[in-house]
């Protein structure tokens, strides 16, 4: 995994199980609604960190950009 903390074992057997699960998928529109849902989970908890940490730091958080609030 890349990431730079470590997870709780049972995190890491979690991450494996549905790896497994994923890797055995056939349906591709199973598939693509799954990154569509990794994808928004991912987003907002990008912008949940972002405003808590703000907040931590009694910083006023960035406005997303014009970019990312457009979809291509």
């Amino acid at each position: 995994m890349g990431s730079s903390s470590p997870l709780s074992l049972s995190r890491g057997f979690t991450v494996e199980r549905y790896s497994r699960v994923i890797d055995h998928c056939q349906d591709v529109e199973e598939l693509r609604s799954l990154a569509k849902l990794l994808l928004k989970v991912w987003r907002q908890q990008a912008d949940f960190n972002e405003h808590y940490a703000a907040r931590l730091l009694r910083i006023k958080p960035t406005e997303p950009e014009q970019s990312e609030q457009s979809s291509p």
